[in-house]
């Protein structure tokens, strides 16, 4: 499972504080070893040493460290676990310098343990309040007869507070700074999840709308087909004569239902068109044409330039769907005696290279296009197929134009750029 960068973050934080444990642990022993070993004092001496110095880390490592943040509060990291440790931390050093001045460098090893578990202005105040006790004990022993050097003591502990302070500082800004960083991590994590939903949305949406679109261009259109000429062998068997037109127009079902079912799996396993299946574009476009025409349908014209190149197959079926939904919409709407359609390549000066050029026209009653409002363009079963035809269009970088008028026929122009990059493009395309 992928990390998170809050997790990442949080694991570096805990390495950090494992190697800071790392160090107590080494180095409170050799130092409380050292600073026995090297003092003239009396075996219950050293015994009270041991025991006064090497408390407070253990009691730090096991019962203040592991719970740091779970009981935090506005001054203590670690709630009264920090408190109790502060008080036992001040009396044992305090304690262990009344036997040896010297354990005031033990200080190197418990005000990094203060800085851990309080924030920075009570751990600089223990840190001082412990200093005084320091010079407080030195100022008792040199009124005595044990004597001693209270200006040492009182230079060391001026000396131990700053430099404490200064690392203090240091420590708690890389703290801010890390919790900064979380909370900008957190953010930037939400945001993305809130882009992968939006993303994954607007792959759902995009693959409805191709399937919406291919259901479109091949149920649908199969399914009219089928409606009109059922229609129309039902009224043929009635008369005698025409019963063999009715024979062939129930053929005519029976194909475009096999060529239905074909795209319909085609579909499903997301493949190329049954019709380009079988063989070229030229010829898909044919087919396409003949079951339009049918007996009593409207006279097709295929003209197919002998110079069109080798084109990407997501540029077939484009062409392929868009002139399916143009004789669809022809056949259903216009009323037109005679549809031709033109596929040729051309030079286009604006697009700066070879063009295939799409035309589709027919002699139906027309429509005013421009009447037509978005509303109305967009209405189920007006203008799903238009919208569907430059969308198509302009999916492949192509540009789409319809032009009409009522009693003059309609006239469908596509142009899709072919030139190297293109081509390219289309190739490297798989949606289809």
């Amino acid at each position: 499972m992928e990390e998170s960068g809050i997790d990442a973050m949080r694991v570096s934080t805990s390495n950090v504080h494992s190697r800071w444990n790392m160090y107590f642990a080494v180095a409170t022993p050799l130092l409380i070893i050292a600073i026995v070993m090297l003092t003239q004092i009396d075996w219950y001496q050293r015994f009270a040493l041991v025991v006064l110095l090497g408390l407070p880390t253990v009691v730090f490592l096991f019962f203040v460290d592991p719970y740091s943040g779970d009981d935090a509060e506005a001054l203590s990291k670690s709630g009264y676990r920090g408190w109790c440790f502060a008080v036992l931390a001040v009396v044992c050093l305090i304690a262990a310098a009344a036997i040896n001045p010297s354990v005031v460098f033990v200080q190197f090893i418990v005000v990094p343990q203060l800085f851990i578990a309080f924030t920075y202005w009570p751990s600089l105040g223990i840190v001082t309040l412990m200093n005084c006790g320091f010079i407080g004990v030195a100022w008792v022993q040199s009124a005595t007869l044990y004597g001693g050097n209270i200006t040492d003591t009182v230079v060391e502990s001026i000396a131990s507070v700053f430099f404490s302070g200064m690392i203090g500082i240091a420590n708690d800004h890389l703290v801010e700074v890390n919790e900064h960083n979380m909370q900008l991590i957190g953010r930037l994590e939400s945001q993305q999840e809130v882009i992968r939903h939006l993303s994954h949305q607007e792959g759902i949406a995009a693959e409805r709308q191709r399937m919406a679109g291919e259901m479109h261009d091949t149920i649908a259109q199969s399914l009219t087909s089928v409606l009109a000429l059922s229609r129309a062998a039902a009224d043929e068997m009635c008369d005698e004569q025409d019963r063999t037109l009715a024979m062939k127009h129930i053929r005519m079902i029976s194909a475009i239902a096999k060529e239905s079912l074909d795209d319909t799996r085609a579909l499903i396993a997301n493949s190329t068109p049954a019709a380009l299946q079988k063989s070229g574009l030229r010829d898909a476009l044919q087919r396409t044409l003949a079951n339009t025409e049918g007996e009593d349908g409207p006279t097709c014209a295929l003209h197919v330039d002998q110079n069109i190149p080798e084109l990407p197959l997501a540029l077939q079926v484009a062409v392929l769907r868009i002139v399916q939904e143009a004789v669809t919409n022809t056949q259903k709407h216009s009323r037109a005696h005679g549809i031709t359609v033109d596929l040729g390549v051309t030079h286009d000066l604006q697009q700066g290279g070879a063009v295939l050029r799409l035309c589709i026209e027919d002699d139906g009653i027309g429509f005013d296009a421009a009447s037509i409002s978005d509303e109305q363009a967009n209405a189920t079963g007006h203008g799903y197929g238009f919208i569907d035809m430059r969308r198509r269009a302009e999916e492949l970088s192509g540009g789409f134009s319809c032009v009409s008028s009522i009693g003059k026929g309609t006239r469908i122009m596509v142009l899709f750029p072919i030139g190297e990059q293109t081509q390219n493009i289309l190739t490297e395309d798989a949606s289809l």
